[in-house]
C-alpha cells in the first residue's frame, strides 16, 4: 500500500502544481484571448461596413453632385437655347458620366421639359425631391420602382436658375440601383457573407437577391436597432434560422444621411465569423489536453522514479531482516536516493562485518564455554568424589554414634533395672526391722 499510495501522491501533487497555471493559462485564453478575437471580428466587420459605406457614399454623392453641376450648365440654364440644343447637351453629358438612367428636365409645375429615355413614369411634382429642388435645395430621392421595364432606381434632384438666379426649372438625374447593387455585390465576406442596404423606413434599399429589393426587412427587430445607432454591431436571426452577426455604419455625409437614412451592414453567419475563434478554441483545448497527458506522463514518469527505487529499498530491507545480507541496491538516479541506496550498501556491509565478528566472537566464545564446562565438568566430578567419600565417613561417624547410642541407652536400661531391683531389695528390709 505504501508503494501506491507514494505514487499517487507524488502524481496528485505534481498535477496539481503543474496543473495550476494550466488551468489558469487555458481560462485565461479561452475567455479573454477568446473575447478579444470576438470583438476583433465585430471591429473588423464594422471597420468594414464604414469602407463599403464610403464607396457607397461615394458613389451617390456623385450623383448628387453631377446633377447640380448639371443644373449650372449655362446652355441648360439659358432661356435662349432650345430644347434640342438642351437635350443634345443632357445627352452628351449622360454618355460621358455613363451612370444615369435618365436624365429629365421638368418645369416648375411638374410637366416634362425634355428627356433622354423617358423612362420615368409618373407625376414629378408628388415627389418630395421634385418640390425640394422646385423650392431652391438639392435633394435625393430613396430607392423606388419603375415600371416598362422594370427598375428600382434613384433619383437627385436640382434646381435649374437663369442668369438673375431665379428658378425656371427643375433638373433629375436617374440612376438604376443596379449599379450600387453591383459594386455590393462584388464584395465577399467569408464564403456565405454578404452586405446589403436598408433605408430609413425598414426596407432592404440595396440585397445581393434582387427580387429582395425594397423588400420590408424580415429580421425581427433589426430595422429599428440599427436605424437607431450610426454604427455598430447587431445579431439576429436569418431567414433560414441561420444566427448571423453584422457590422453597420451610416453615411457620413449629413445631408445623404439625413435624406436617405441608409445603413449599410456587412452581414455573416456567426459560425464562419467566428470560425477562426472556433479553431483557436479547438488548438487551446488540444493544447490543454496535450498539456494534461504530458503532466501525467511526467507525473508518472517521476512518480515512478521516486516509487521503484524506493520498492527496491523496501525488497532489500525485507531481504536483510531475512538475514540476507549479500543484498545490494544498484540505483543510479544522480540524488538523494541513490545516496539513500549508498548508505544503506553500506549499512549492509556494516551489518555483514558485524555479523563476522559476532561469528568469530560466538566461536572463541564457544571454545571458552567448552574449555570452562570441561573444567567445570572435572571440578564436579572431584567433588563428587570428595562428597562421596566424605559422605562415608559421616556415615561411619553416624553408625558409630549410633552404636555408641545404643550402649549408652542400654547402659541406662541396665541401671534403671538395677536400681529397680535395688529398691524392690530395700523394702523388704524396712518391712522386717518394722516388725522388729
Amino acid at each position: 500500500m505504501f508503494k501506491i499510495v507514494l505514487k499517487k501522491k507524488i502524481i496528485a501533487l505534481f498535477l496539481f502544481f503543474g496543473l495550476l497555471p494550466l488551468v489558469i493559462t487555458f481560462i485565461l485564453t479561452v475567455f479573454q484571448i477568446q473575447k478579444s478575437l470576438r470583438e476583433t471580428v465585430s471591429s473588423n466587420l464594422t471597420s468594414l461596413a464604414s469602407e463599403v459605406a464610403s464607396s457607397i457614399e461615394k458613389t451617390v454623392r456623385g450623383v448628387y453632385t453631377d446633377v447640380e453641376l448639371l443644373s449650372v450648365n449655362p446652355l441648360i440654364r439659358s432661356k435662349d437655347a432650345s430644347n434640342e440644343e438642351k437635350l443634345s447637351e443632357i445627352t452628351r453629358i449622360q454618355d460621358f458620366y455613363g451612370i444615369f438612367e435618365d436624365i429629365t428636365l421638368i418645369d416648375l409645375d411638374g410637366n416634362v421639359i425634355i428627356s433622354t429615355t423617358y423612362k420615368y413614369r409618373g407625376e414629378w411634382k408628388n415627389k418630395q425631391w421634385y418640390q425640394d429642388a422646385r423650392e431652391g435645395k438639392s435633394s435625393i430621392s430613396p430607392a423606388y420602382i419603375i415600371l416598362g421595364p422594370y427598375k428600382v432606381i434613384l433619383s437627385s434632384a436640382a434646381p435649374v436658375r437663369d442668369e438673375q438666379g431665379k428658378i425656371i426649372a427643375v433638373i433629375a438625374g436617374q440612376v438604376n440601383m443596379e449599379t450600387i447593387r453591383d459594386i455590393v455585390s462584388r464584395i465577399k465576406i467569408g464564403e456565405k457573407g454578404f452586405v446589403f442596404i436598408v433605408d430609413k423606413e425598414g426596407r432592404f434599399a440595396v440585397h445581393p437577391e434582387k427580387e429582395d429589393m425594397l423588400a420590408a426587412v424580415p429580421y425581427s427587430g433589426f430595422a429599428g436597432e440599427v436605424l437607431s445607432r450610426d454604427s455598430g454591431i447587431i445579431n439576429y436571426t436569418g431567414q433560414n434560422k441561420e444566427e448571423m452577426i453584422g457590422g453597420f455604419a451610416s453615411f457620413l455625409d449629413t445631408n445623404l444621411k439625413e435624406q436617405l437614412g441608409w445603413r449599410l451592414v456587412v452581414a455573416q453567419p456567426k459560425e464562419e465569423a467566428f470560425a477562426l475563434v472556433a479553431i483557436f478554441q479547438k488548438q487551446v483545448i488540444v493544447i490543454f489536453l496535450g498539456g494534461l497527458v504530458l503532466l501525467l506522463g511526467i507525473g508518472y514518469l517521476l512518480g515512478d522514479r521516486i516509487v521503484v527505487p524506493m520498492k527496491e529499498l523496501i525488497a532489500a530491507t525485507r531481504k536483510i531482516a531475512l538475514g540476507e545480507l549479500e543484498s545490494k541496491i544498484d540505483i543510479k538516479t544522480g540524488d538523494e536516493i541513490e545516496e539513500l541506496a549508498r548508505s544503506f550498501n553500506k549499512m549492509a556491509d556494516d551489518l555483514k562485518e558485524s555479523r563476522a565478528d559476532l561469528e568469530k566472537s560466538k566461536n572463541i566464545l564457544e571454545v571458552k564455554v567448552a574449555a570452562r564446562t570441561k573444567e567445570l565438568q572435572e571440578l564436579t566430578k572431584g567433588l563428587e568424589y570428595k562428597v562421596k567419600e566424605r559422605t562415608k565417613e559421616l556415615q561411619s561417624r553416624l553408625d558409630e554414634l549410633e552404636r555408641f547410642h545404643r550402649l549408652t541407652i542400654g547402659r541406662e536400661l541396665k541401671m534403671i533395672e538395677l536400681k529397680k531391683e535395688l529398691k524392690n531389695k530395700e523394702k523388704p528390709s524396712e518391712s522386717a526391722g518394722n516388725r522388729t
